[in-house]
Order: C-alpha cells, then sequence, then structure tokens
C-alpha cells in the first residue's frame, strides 16, 4: 500500500517549460523546482535520502511508472485518461518524519504533480486517482478504504487507506505490514497535485494531512 515513488527519468539540471502560452498569458504553473512539499509545508520533515525527487517529460516513462504506484491500475483507461497528446510532464517526492530515517516505520509524507493540456484533462486525472485510491488491493482484504472530505481546499478529495495488524492476522498476507495513509488530490489550472502521508499505524492522522495539504496548496496559490 505504501506509495513508490515512480521510476522517473531525473532531469535535475533541466528547466521544464511550465506553459505554452505566449507573452500575453496571465499566469502558468509554478517551476518544477516548487511543485513539490518543502519543509515549510511540512515542519519537521526532511528529504527522504532514498527515494529522491524524480520528474519526466517522457509519455512513455510516465505510463509504466504511474502504473507501478497505483492500487490495481486499467492500462486501457489509463490511455484514455492521460492521452499522450494531453500529458506534459510529472514528478514526485518524499519527506521522512523522525531524527533517523528508517524506510519501514519512519513517516513519510509524497508529493507529487502531474501536468496535462488542459484544465479540464486536470480533473479527468484526479477523478482517475481517487477512483483508483479506493480501490481494494488485488492481493489482500485487510486495507480498509473511506473517503474524507478536505477543508480549505477547493474540490479537493481525501481517500484513508489503513492496514492493521489485526485484519492483517485475519484477511490479509504473510509478507503485509501495518500501514495507515491519507491521501488527498487537488487541482489548480492543469496540473493535479496530490499527497500522501503515510507511516504506520497510529504515526500520522487525518488532521495532519490536512494541515499539510493546506500549506502546500496555499503555497502554490500565492500570489
Amino acid at each position: 500500500m505504501r506509495p513508490v515513488i515512480p521510476l522517473l527519468v531525473a532531469l535535475a539540471a533541466v528547466t521544464l517549460v511550465s506553459c505554452s502560452g505566449g507573452d500575453d498569458e496571465v499566469s502558468a504553473p509554478l517551476p518544477v523546482s516548487q511543485r513539490f512539499i518543502s519543509a515549510e509545508d511540512a515542519p519537521g520533515s526532511k528529504p527522504d535520502p532514498v527515494e529522491g525527487r524524480e520528474t519526466t517529460t517522457d509519455y512513455a516513462i510516465f505510463i509504466p511508472a504511474l502504473a507501478e504506484r497505483s492500487v490495481d491500475p486499467d492500462r486501457d483507461e489509463m490511455a484514455t485518461v492521460f492521452e499522450t497528446a494531453d500529458f506534459k510532464s510529472a514528478g514526485a517526492d518524499a519527506r521522512f518524519f523522525g531524527a533517523t530515517h528508517v524506510p519501514e516505520t519512519s513517516p513519510h509524507v509524497f508529493s507529487s504533480f502531474i501536468e496535462l493540456e488542459t484544465d479540464g484533462g486536470a480533473t479527468s486525472a484526479l477523478d482517475w486517482l481517487e477512483a483508483d485510491k479506493l480501490k481494494p488491493c488485488p492481493r489482500s482484504c485487510a486495507v480498509q478504504r473511506s473517503s474524507f472530505d478536505v477543508a480549505d481546499i477547493p474540490d479537493a478529495r481525501g481517500v484513508h487507506r489503513v492496514a492493521t495488524a489485526e485484519d492483517i492476522e485475519r484477511v490479509g498476507t504473510e509478507d503485509e505490514r501495518p500501514e495507515d495513509e491519507y491521501w488527498i488530490g487537488f487541482t489548480i489550472g492543469p496540473v493535479v497535485y496530490t499527497v500522501a502521508l503515510h507511516g504506520p499505524p497510529g504515526s500520522v492522522s487525518e488532521d495532519q494531512a490536512e494541515d499539510i495539504a493546506s500549506a502546500y496548496y496555499e503555497r502554490l496559490t500565492a500570489d
């Protein structure tokens, strides 16, 4: 259930073009370097030393990477929603909480963006991402899913996914670990952004996820 950072091609030395408009363009998505959760948005978090920031403009790389980090992806649906002509760029990043990074037990906050050609394309992408998050895991019945309302972010979606030790023992798999995740997605123009606060049960909360997402949204939309 843990959000795996996509195996994207790093473009750290490349500045992606944020919009296709001319000189009269009123506004454009933020530069790629500013599109991820920061220490300001998530106080106490630090960059993940293992799962580093990655971005891509290559559709052929993006689709398998997205499929890898999705719950139960349908490739035909993905091809319909994320059309080659509509896709522009994507990226993902990870941060962790705590004095020492422990991949399996440290609470993490993951952020990602997908930039499409149109606002409508971003909304369709958000619909798909939310629907995928609400799907049951294909190999386990231990993961409970539910939606929750997100305050202060227009049209945001929230999904809670949790697998407790008790549920895993009852209906899970031998290699499954107890995990808790609060996922929030929203759009700003042609870009869909996601936040996933993840950790062992009891280490993360809906309030914390909403606080991080709200700070993130406010920074992304600041004049």
